[in-house]
């Protein structure tokens, strides 16, 4: 019987299309428990950091337990050696953290770049009054706000003081469930319609209408008399302060005290996929980069973390990113890995760096998605969100990453099997946004934005998909350990 030929199967032709991945159905089911973990430990973290002092804080103690050593307590000549890890802190408002790598320090290092501050409400020096009855505190807004969505949510106070014979304190009240809690009261609908509905979207409450409740019971009368004067209940909230922290009015003046959302974080979704929180823009980068740094043991260059304040506001002072705590870093690591801080070196280190600036950015919105070029936006549960430029309008501002760095990074992530995506936040003139990027490009190193998705983004509750930010972790390891 005569053999029948069997025609040879025609090659498949690789797809010469762009297709978005799903984070989702990406994910390895062997990597599920690790998510859920990672996932876990970020919503200890951003329930527990509400402040950027207290975000240093816990970092500082997590980064001592995983092992990074303060650099000034390094002995003199003490040096540095491949799997050394350290730490600098900055004005306990912005923190680097290093391993050192097999490659001289010179060479460049890996870094991730990310921002702790968040968008929040701080008070006036002299915030205390009395009207109507009622003790307020006059507040004064930081960052980017929709000012409306401030108001009628509970609100906690946090303050750092430092008293007039020196003794320093630091409280909270309204994050227990114990604890009283505040609020900016707004207008019902029955009273709006003249004073307020005609406004615009910026202009529904206005900055100085953010004025938080904080009390409405008069101090007693003493016997003596005294107390029966004005500003009764004024008088009532100085007496807690000074009763429970030892505080007189003009301490207030001195501190740091802010008020963030009194809202606990929670999983979001019937399958408990999303969470949802104050500040993950960009604490969510910032955890994601403490995780990614921590788990290098002894990578090829000297992988680090930079992790700054003030980004929300331009990233100025001591603490932004445009401050000399770079190079302040950058010299230090030089020093004690035996080598002299030239100003050649360092500017030949800080040449051969490459980086990520890890931030969030806004993904399509189901319900308002006219904002967004739907081609060319990010997606929420799609992986790390890559972003070649930031800025606004003509890219006005902009940090624009080169091709030559993009492409190394591109088969990095392939090699890792990590999902990823490419996205504008919203269409060309809609509006836009920056990052920490042109800072540190301005110092010639390499730079491109690599972050996640987070809706509803500077909102008092921001939500993220846990598998974007798992993925997130994966990169950042994956950048920090290995050569490009």
């Amino acid at each position: 019987m005569e053999k029948k030929k069997v025609a040879p199967k025609e090659k498949e032709q690789p797809g010469l299309g762009y297709k978005k991945t799903n984070g989702w159905e990406a994910l390895p089911p062997k990597d599920e428990k690790v998510m859920e973990e990672q996932a876990r430990r970020y919503i200890e973290f951003l329930g527990t950091c509400k402040t950027e002092r207290e975000t240093l804080a816990w970092l500082d103690k997590k980064a001592r337990q995983a092992g990074f050593q303060p650099l000034e307590s390094l002995k003199p000549g003490q040096r540095l050696k491949p799997g050394s890890r350290v730490l600098f802190t900055n004005k306990n408002r912005a923190m680097g953290l290093a391993v050192i790598g097999r490659r001289p320090i010179t060479e460049g290092l890996h870094v991730v770049a990310a921002h702790h501050d968040v968008p929040h409400l701080d008070l006036k020096a002299l915030p205390l009054y009395e009207k109507y009855g009622m003790a307020l505190l006059k507040t004064h807004y930081y960052g980017g706000v929709k000012k409306f969505q401030w108001a009628a949510i509970p609100l906690a106070l946090h303050g750092f003081v430092i008293t007039k014979n020196g003794r320093t304190l630091s409280f909270s009240i309204g994050e227990k469930p114990t604890e009283p809690v505040f609020t900016i009261t707004d207008l019902p609908p029955h009273l709006s319609y003249k004073v307020q509905n005609d406004r615009k979207a910026t202009e529904v409450f206005k900055g100085e209408e953010l004025n938080i409740l904080v009390g409405n019971r008069p101090k007693p009368a003493a016997k003596n008399g005294e107390g029966k004067g004005e500003e009764k209940v004024k008088g009532a909230v100085l007496d807690y302060l000074h009763r429970t922290w030892g505080l007189v009015e003009e301490d207030l003046a001195w501190a740091e005290v802010s008020a963030v959302p009194a809202l606990p974080v929670r999983e979001v979704g019937f399958q408990r996929e999303l969470i949802g929180g104050f500040g993950h823009d960009d604490r969510s980068c910032v955890m994601a980069a403490f995780e990614a740094v921590s788990a290098v043991k002894v990578p090829e260059h000297t992988a680090a973390a930079l992790l700054f304040d003030k980004e929300e506001i331009g990233s100025a002072g001591a603490s932004g990113a445009q401050s000399m705590m770079i190079s302040d870093f950058f010299t230090r690591l030089i020093e004690q890995a035996g080598g002299h801080a030239s100003y050649g070196l360092l500017r030949q280190t800080m040449s051969n760096t490459y980086v990520l600036s890890g931030d969030t950015n806004a993904p399509i919105d189901p319900t308002f998605d006219a904002a967004w070029d739907a081609t060319n936006a990010g997606y929420l549960g799609n992986g790390v969100w890559i972003c070649k430029f930031t800025g606004s309008g003509g890219k006005a501002g902009s940090s624009e990453a080169d091709v030559e760095f993009i492409a190394r990074l591109r088969t990095l992530l392939v090699r890792e099997k990590i999902p990823y995506q490419f996205g504008e936040m919203g269409k060309v003139d809609e509006g836009g946004g920056g990052t920490v990027a042109k800072f540190l490009a301005q110092l010639n190193m390499n730079v491109l934005d690599i972050g996640l998705p987070v809706l509803s983004l500077h909102s008092p509750f921001e939500v993220l998909a846990k598998v974007d930010y798992h993925f997130t972790i994966r990169a950042y390891q994956a950048f920090l350990a290995q050569a490009l």
